[in-house]
């Protein structure tokens, strides 16, 4: 005979802590059962110096254009606009 299988558990995840740094576009939080619904982002960002990151750096002299006429940065693509929706 073949012993019964055991008992599939559920995954259990435990979190002591959670630290949020930041939060961006389409981000979010959730504890417990949840359902987001109609959830959308569109976003553009320029940046024409980029970053500088590190220890000791120095930026100077520096000059930056962004020329931007485009009418539409991010069309809209099938579902993104919702009606009714602010």
């Amino acid at each position: 005979m073949r012993a019964a299988a055991a008992a599939v558990q559920p995954p259990s995840i435990q979190f002591d802590q959670i630290h949020v740094i930041s939060i961006q576009n389409s981000s979010g939080i959730f504890i417990g059962t949840n359902t987001q619904l109609l959830w959308s982002c569109n976003s553009k960002e320029n940046s024409a110096q980029g970053s500088v990151s590190g220890e000791n750096n120095q930026v100077s002299g520096s000059i930056n254009t962004i020329y931007d006429n485009d009418i539409i940065d991010a069309p809209y693509t099938k579902g993104d606009f919702i009606i009714g929706r602010a």
